[in-house]
């Protein structure tokens, strides 16, 4: 079941909220067009989204969301176990809460790349495209430790955090200038929306919970996906994969060939490396990003540097 609520905490807040399971998810619906489902990577807020957004809105329907823990969604507690299948899920249920039952473009960034790739694989029919920015793929798989115990770590951890700051004083956690060093700003430098919003959100134990939580689930979720390539073939839509090539010699090489294996696996019809770029390409380079997504909207493909 899905709903669409007002917040009651914060009028000003962007956006709409949609309960999902038991969880009260912070939607954002924006721009004209084909619909795009962008998902964030792990630690990511909505708001580290807006700069690429901000440059798709004219082409597209943009819809983001924040999974439990993160940004305006609520918080999580020792039952939230996050799982693959329980996100695609909540995919699937912000669609339907938002009245969009056309194939939609999935475009996930880091860690999403899981959810972008099983909900292809679950459901070609609602699938348009599959974009990868700079994805998680994992060559061999993790030993699993106990998803319950792992999860139950993370709150043990943020739990003790939670005492010591308190026994020192610390009413708030960093947050603002933690975040300026994590994430690149984007070439027009940092929104006030953006600088409001991650002063409140990032770096609160609310965040670092979900962040720990979402983490120490990932080796499960690659579990379920390894099973679902076997099981379930990518759908016959386009599917792009963005390379974030760094500057480092050794690494760049190593990064471009894991992901060229992970293109491999998606059957991807093409990889656009971008020279130089950061991990947070969304943010440092989101005219290039664009410009690739658009290219699969806009009949002629307008290409920037290759590798």
């Amino acid at each position: 079941m899905h709903e669409t609520t007002p917040d009651p905490g914060d009028d000003t807040a962007p956006g709409e909220y949609v309960t999902v399971g038991g969880h009260r998810l912070h939607v954002l619906d924006e721009g004209s067009g084909p619909p795009l489902l962008l998902m964030a990577a792990l630690g990511s807020n909505w708001f580290d989204l807006d700069p690429l957004v901000a440059r798709l809105a004219a082409s597209w329907r943009v819809i983001r969301y924040d999974r439990p823990g993160y940004g305006l969604s609520s918080p999580v507690d020792r039952r939230h176990h996050p799982t693959l299948l329980g996100e695609i899920e909540r995919m699937v249920a912000v669609l339907d809460a938002r009245g969009i039952d056309e194939p939609v473009v999935v475009v996930g960034h880091s860690l999403a790349s899981l959810y972008v790739e099983a909900f292809a694989r679950q459901h070609p029919g609602r699938t348009a495209a599959v974009v990868v920015l700079d994805g998680s793929y994992v060559l061999v798989p993790w030993r699993l430790v106990p998803l319950s115990f792992r999860v139950g770590n993370a709150h043990r951890a943020v739990g003790v955090a939670r005492a010591v700051t308190s026994r020192v004083g610390i009413r708030r956690w960093p947050s603002l200038q933690v975040w300026k060093r994590v994430v690149p700003a984007p070439p027009e430098g940092l929104g006030e929306q953006q600088r409001r919003w991650s002063k409140r959100v990032f770096g609160q134990p609310p965040f670092l919970l979900a962040m720990l939580v979402e983490n120490a689930a990932f080796g499960a979720m690659n579990r379920t996906l390894r099973g679902l390539r076997r099981s379930n073939p990518m759908p016959d839509v386009p599917v792009e994969v963005v390379v974030a090539s760094s500057t480092i010699p050794g690494w760049r090489l190593f990064w471009e060939w894991k992901q060229r294996r992970y293109a491999d696996t998606l059957s991807a019809d093409e990889i656009v490396v971008l020279p130089g770029a950061k991990h947070f390409l969304v943010s440092e380079r989101p005219d290039d990003v664009a410009e690739i997504i658009d290219g699969l909207g806009g009949g002629v493909r307008t290409e920037p540097t290759l590798e």
